[in-house]
């Protein structure tokens, strides 16, 4: 198990998702790009959730083990798909989480 710390507080989730978090986070800095992520996690109380947070350039995220849970958090298929976004040209995954369709303009394609 990992605990991946962000501004705004910690969560818990298996090793395996914490580092497909931690790479995809370190390929959209490289990028520009953020995305939001939703992965499983154990709450303070042991219950299995979910939670959602942005991730990208401006991430300020670390993970760490953590003795927290009794057995390993996975889920194949949230891992391999993180891993999946890590490889350039990949579609951000933000266009399909908001339901966009492809082509759709992106906040740095804005002039402010």
């Amino acid at each position: 198990m990992k605990r991946i710390y962000h501004p705004g507080g910690s969560i818990v989730t298996g090793s395996a998702l914490a580092d497909a978090v931690m790479l995809y986070a370190e390929a959209l800095s490289n990028r520009r790009e953020t995305d939001v992520v939703d992965i499983p996690v154990i709450a303070a109380d042991g219950s299995h959730g979910r939670a959602q947070f942005l991730i990208g350039s401006s991430s300020q995220l670390v993970s760490v083990t953590s003795a927290d849970g009794e057995s390993e958090l996975t889920e194949i298929a949230t891992t391999q798909a993180l891993r999946d976004k890590v490889r350039v040209g990949a579609e951000p995954a933000s266009l399909a989480w908001a339901g966009a369709p492809m082509g759709s303009p992106q906040f740095d394609e804005f002039d402010y």
